[in-house]
């Protein structure tokens, strides 16, 4: 039975086995592509009405569920293995009370919610991720995937600033809770092996932060007043969440006699309530700006700007108390409070270097696309800092200033004088590549008197950044007024970053320079007599396979963003080293969906933080640096020359960047006149289209070519090195996902000669007009050429690294299977609708020139897969109703079907424009399911 025959009943598991039917016969024939040949099987069944939209819709969204259900367990799987909490501080407390308070006081490891286009699924599938039964609960798995199946595969939430806003607080109220169960357990560990000083302890395990409204880097959408009001509110919430515990501490233990501070707290409360609505209103009116500045700032009754007069009582009612279960509750709070202050979470407003470059233009006189790089640039920079006077400034100074990073250094005055004066704020600054513009940063920070209380943060992303960022450090570190600032501060932040560095240079090269710009900053620390000061690196993680950046479990996941070497060489030089990570949109704040996950997670970062390391001297890796530093610049060149391929441009700016679709609230592409310019395109969606389109090879490219002629060497080198090991994984599992026949059987999807084939198969009638429009709209098939050429030249470093992979005695990469076969289904059924929604655009019929668009235009927007436009183009053309039937609606001669009057076209609508619909609808399911393979969210 042929499938067209087949396929209005076939289910998903009997569709994969015709695809692995076809896929044995291109073993014997080279000439097959199973994935092109599944595709035209299946557009020609619908051709022929042999199956219909809905059959290959029915079966996109049942390999959606399966997929779907397979990323939730790998979820979880990759979190398993968490050790006790009881015993990791049982042993941290077997090294002494002063070890033990270093440990649970210092923050070694924090975690920072940040957002952006991350949120593909919607928050209703995030939750079922989280609540995924085990798999022994066959009642619970058919309940979930009931659910799952009632879903809308296409319900994707309507992403904007306060929608990330309003979900990242449910992540930080997660965190918190499992904070406070984390500070528990220190607390108890402490009064059983320290009954004498546990009462001196006040926990601070794990930082918690966001960026969330505050970030600015690359976008426009974001004004001063939001960043205010969301500043406000977030102090309002969590002095609700005080005067609660403190409530329930005064309903359980009434011997406390908390009542005073309760009522200040709901007080305080209520005051930043009225604030945060006042800056609610227009703040592009100076009358409003007014009314809601005087309001912050008035000096009225309940007004809290610090916490430390309640804090102060709250240790001289923990001296008092007689029974340790009051004391520990008391603790408890003190603690939250020291470390969340008047807000949810520390704050990190983020700009753009540029942004800083441009504001200190007239005050430094350097020009500020080239002045910050010369020699002399730092030294002006740091002259200007230490002969800086503060400069008193008001909301009508942020209302009035047209500078971004002056403005944001005005509200970080402005947030410290009415709403949180002890909080410090982190002050990040991207693609810094002057060390210039950190000093910059710094003069401007103490022209606002803020520098007190700011943590200047410069983001190495970029390969340039990553590649000169040990001389930069070094170059600062050599500066006295910085020194004299960091001191003041106790601590040198630096951030760096994996996406935009991923993209240029691969996630493996880009992993392995990071791994080495840390190493520098040790080294610079010490070189330069700094380590007294804590090292604070921020790693906003990066897009290689989802925003996890690695695929095997979590300690995989932390050592790949500050490896167990780099960890022993801070250690080495007596260096106190704290380590944040990002948690991104949908995959980060699923680890933080529930308490219950929060508090695995928070484990799992304590446990590794406390960790100790020392340096694997035997580990080939660092052992033979020399070959290992060839191998890295021979990945990076690969990876470069790739992303300078114009027909690698092609392919991620032609069709393949619509199959996204819009998953935060921040804009794809920064803003770049001219042509497509493939470094304007965010990491995000670059990596999401490679995944999309079945090559992620920003991942898995390059190994090949690294390896040259000495494959037998690099297969030693990983059988000799943990670090290769790991590296070597990641590339693996991105590897076991990448299929060539997919790019390629795109390739032939917008080949001329397929539909000129068609056509003179069909020899004559409307369908083989329609498939020779569609190949007169090709043209000269660029597009076909651009993708068969990437696909011949990814296809010889694959191979080579194919070669590798295969080699005796290599461990095996991943103990999660990956079903390749599900993957290249699912691009057929798509290429199936493509050439089914080209078909039906191309069959319209003719229209009228008063229409700013021509049928060849509609057929190029749906080949270009803006099938969107083209269907409200044909709305517009070809209207269901004609607007001025109404009008003769009271004749009494009466028609029987009145919505063909007046030029109304009710049967293009259900003829073309209704399966329009419902292939752009399918399109987002697959959409969906093909990232599920690579558990990504953009």
């Amino acid at each position: 039975m042929s499938l067209a025959a087949q396929l209005n009943t076939i289910n998903a598991t009997e569709l994969l086995d015709v695809y692995r039917q076809l896929k044995a016969e291109a073993r014997q024939d080279p000439h097959i592509n199973p994935v092109a040949r599944l595709a035209s099987e299946l557009f020609l069944a619908l051709e022929a009405d042999a199956a219909s939209i809905d059959d290959l819709e029915r079966l996109g969204r049942k390999l959606n569920d399966v997929s779907f259900e397979e990323r939730a367990r790998a979820f979880h799987t990759r979190r398993s293995g968490a050790p006790e909490i009881a015993d990791a501080l049982s042993r941290l407390a077997g090294q002494g009370f002063e070890a033990f308070r270093a440990a649970v006081e210092g923050a070694a490891t924090g975690v920072v919610f940040t957002a952006h286009p991350t949120f593909a699924l919607g928050s209703a599938k995030r939750a079922l991720i989280a609540r995924l039964p085990a798999v022994k609960d066959e009642a619970g798995l058919e309940q979930w995937r009931a659910e799952l199946a009632a879903l809308a595969d296409k319900g994707i939430d309507d992403i904007t600033l306060r929608y990330e806003h309003d979900h990242v607080r449910i992540a930080i109220a997660n965190a918190q809770s499992a904070l406070r169960h984390l500070n528990q357990a220190i607390l108890k560990t402490a009064r059983e092996h320290f009954p004498q000083e546990w009462t001196t302890l006040t926990p601070d395990p794990i930082s918690v932060a966001s960026w969330v409204g505050y970030d600015l880097d690359g976008r426009s959408d974001i004004r001063w007043s939001e960043t205010i009001r969301i500043r406000i509110a977030e102090k309002a919430e969590q002095l609700r969440r005080y005067a609660d515990e403190m409530g329930e501490i005064s309903k359980t233990r009434p011997e406390a006699e908390l009542g005073g501070m309760h009522e200040t707290l709901l007080n305080a409360a209520a005051c930043a309530e009225k604030q945060a609505a006042a800056f609610n209103g227009n703040l592009e009116d100076p009358n409003v700006v007014v009314k809601a500045a005087n309001l912050l700032t008035a000096d009225e009754t309940g007004r809290l700007v610090t916490l430390a007069p309640i804090i102060e009582a709250l240790t001289t009612k923990i001296d008092a108390a007689l029974d340790d279960e009051t004391k520990t509750a008391l603790m408890l709070l003190r603690a939250e409070m020291q470390a969340f202050g008047l807000g949810l979470a520390r704050i990190h407003l983020r700009v753009n270097a540029s942004q800083v470059r441009s504001a200190l233009r007239a005050d430094l006189g350097l020009d500020p696309d080239t002045g910050f790089m010369g020699r002399s640039a730092l030294d002006i920079a740091a002259q200007k800092t230490t002969a800086a006077k503060k400069r008193m400034v008001n909301f009508g100074s942020v209302f009035l200033e047209k500078m971004t990073a002056r403005r944001q250094l005005m509200l970080c005055a402005q947030i410290l004088k009415h709403v949180d004066s002890e909080t410090p704020i982190r002050f990040l600054i991207a693609e810094c590549e002057a060390p210039a513009t950190v000093m910059g940063a710094i003069y401007l920070a103490r022209l606002y008197g803020v520098d007190h209380k700011l943590d200047i943060s410069p983001l190495f992303e970029t390969p340039q950044a990553l590649e000169s960022g040990g001389r930069f450090l070094e170059r600062l570190l050599r500066e006295p007024e910085y020194k004299d600032y960091v001191t003041r501060r106790g601590r040198m932040s630096i951030q760096l970053g994996f996406s935009d560095s991923g993209r240029f240079m691969g996630q493996c090269a880009a992993g392995l320079a990071v791994e080495r710009l840390q190493v520098l900053f040790a080294r610079a620390l010490a070189e330069s007599g700094m380590t007294h000061i804590e090292a604070l690196i921020f790693n906003t993680h990066g897009e290689s396979m989802g925003r996890g950046a690695h695929q095997s479990g979590f300690t995989e996941r932390l050592n790949h963003l500050a490896t167990p070497w780099v960890h022993s060489r801070f250690g080495k030089d007596n260096i106190r080293l704290s380590t944040e990570c990002s948690f991104q949109g949908g995959e980060g704040f699923v680890h933080f969906q529930t308490t219950a996950l929060a508090s695995e997670t928070l484990t799992l970062l304590f446990t590794h933080s406390t960790a100790n390391y020392e340096a694997d001297l035997s580990d080939r890796y660092y052992a033979d640096i020399n070959y290992s530093w060839d191998f890295y610049r021979g990945l990076k060149s690969w990876q470069e020359a790739l992303f300078n391929r114009d027909d690698y441009r092609q392919a991620l700016s032609g069709f393949a960047l619509r199959f996204l679709y819009k998953t935060g609230s921040r804009q794809t592409k920064r803003a770049k006149s001219g042509g497509f310019d493939l470094s304007a395109l965010r990491a995000i969606p670059h990596n999401a289209i490679l995944q999309q389109l079945g090559v992620p090879v920003n991942v898995s490219g390059g190994f090949g070519f690294a390896a040259g002629r000495e494959a037998d060497r690099l297969v030693e080198h990983i059988k000799g090195s943990e670090r290769m090991r790991e590296l070597s994984a990641l590339a693996a599992k991105a590897r076991a996902l990448t299929d060539l026949s997919v790019l390629r059987a795109y390739a032939m999807l917008y080949a001329p000669d397929y539909w000129s084939s068609l056509a003179v198969a069909i020899g004559r009638g409307k369908r083989a007009d329609s498939y020779e429009r569609a190949q007169q709209a090709l043209g000269a098939a660029e597009i076909s050429a651009a993708y068969h050429r990437l696909t011949d030249y990814l296809s010889q470093d694959l191979r080579r690294f194919d070669a590798i992979l295969s080699a005796d005695g290599l461990p095996e990469f991943d103990n999660q299977p990956v079903d390749g076969d599900r993957m290249c289904v699912l691009h057929a059924l798509r290429q199936a609708l493509m050439a089914k929604a080209v078909s039906l655009i191309s069959g319209a019929p003719p229209f009228s020139r008063r229409h700013d668009i021509n049928h060849r235009d509609l057929i190029t927007m749906t080949l270009e897969w803006r099938l969107s436009d083209a269907i409200d183009q044909l709305k517009i053309i070809f209207p269901a109703k004609s607007s001025r039937s109404d009008e003769f609606s009271d004749l009494r001669e009466k028609v029987d079907n009145r919505e063909f009057e007046g030029g109304a076209y009710p049967e293009i609508h259900t003829d073309i424009i209704e399966p329009l619909q419902r292939i752009s609808d399918t399109s987002h399911t697959i959409t969906q399911a093909i990232a599920n393979h690579y558990g990504a969210f953009g």
